[in-house]
């Protein structure tokens, strides 16, 4: 096994300094928190008011538009576009110090944490915050984002115990609740719990459109629930559609389940079986309790 060599500032000789490569919703929300605790942050955007942004809410100490031909740091966050990520990450090893952790927060695993990004005393460990939002942008980054959600890492075969230990540590600091998966068990997990209902908030504020034109809105009836649920459906366009169709067999598998259900509901409601409607609420409560806060 490799020995393990981890950088100054993850062993506390000198202030810790991140890279965050990207500055949205989840990447400016993590220059925030790690400012928060001390931290040198710099940041890597395309677009210079975001990173005046962030330099104005003292999130940053420097920004730049284009890649440094060396990235001196402890910790990378890769914050980019789910199809950006796997080109950022090899821009990242051709350049960052030893000794460094590298972190993407991309909503598919699969992909990033199976290729090949080997690099000698520099460790890579796929992550991804359950803690989004419909809203994008640095402006809507906030230092709390991730406290009290769960925070998923996906280590490596070969990711060496004290640099995931590393990473762990410093998750709780930030108020996560780190748990761990398989790069499988990711992407098979997070279509049920993410990606379906994102598809589900968009098909139930489309329905609303296969009204009669005859008849009144529906919408202007909808209160706390219909919004509530189809909140999601106000998410960016444009991520969506990537992280649909390159999770498509998980959350095509999923949406069978989901269907099987359905078809449950649908049955006993043509038999008037209020018992079994009633069971099944009854089991969803439970589940639902499950989730805590």
């Amino acid at each position: 096994m490799e020995e393990v060599f981890l950088s100054s500032g993850w062993l506390g000789e000198r202030k810790p300094h991140a890279w965050v490569i990207g500055l949205g919703l989840i990447g400016g929300s993590w220059a925030a928190t790690l400012s928060r605790l001390g931290w040198k942050v710099s940041a890597l955007d395309s677009q210079p008011e975001s990173l005046r942004w962030a330099e104005a809410q003292n999130w940053i100490e420097g920004g730049r538009t284009d890649w440094p031909e060396r990235i001196e740091a402890d910790l990378v966050i890769l914050a980019l576009p789910i199809q950006l990520i796997s080109e950022g990450l090899t821009r990242v090893l051709e350049r960052v110090s030893e000794g460094a952790i590298i972190t993407d927060v991309g909503s598919i695993k699969t992909e990033v944490c199976l290729s090949d990004v080997e690099r000698h005393h520099v460790y890579f460990i796929g992550g991804h915050p359950m803690a989004g939002s419909e809203k994008s942008g640095v402006q809507s980054a906030h230092a709390e984002l991730f406290r009290n959600y769960p925070y998923v890492l996906v280590p490596r075969e070969n990711s060496p115990q004290p640099v995931v230990k590393k990473l762990e540590s410093l998750l709780h600091q930030i108020g996560a609740k780190v748990v761990q998966r398989t790069p499988e068990e990711h992407d098979r997990q997070v279509a049920l719990v993410s990606h379906l209902p994102h598809m589900f908030a968009v098909a139930l504020t489309l329905s609303i459109l296969e009204e009669s034109p005859f008849e009144t809105s529906a919408i202007e009836l909808a209160g706390r629930s219909f919004r509530e649920i189809t909140r999601i459906a106000d998410s960016s366009p444009e991520m969506w559609q990537e992280i649909l169709i390159r999770n498509a067999p998980a959350v095509l598998s999923s949406l069978n389940v989901w269907q099987d259900k359905m078809n449950d509901l649908k049955i006993w409601l043509e038999q008037k079986n209020g018992e079994a409607i009633a069971d099944a609420f009854r089991k969803a409560h439970s589940v639902r309790q499950g989730l805590g806060g």
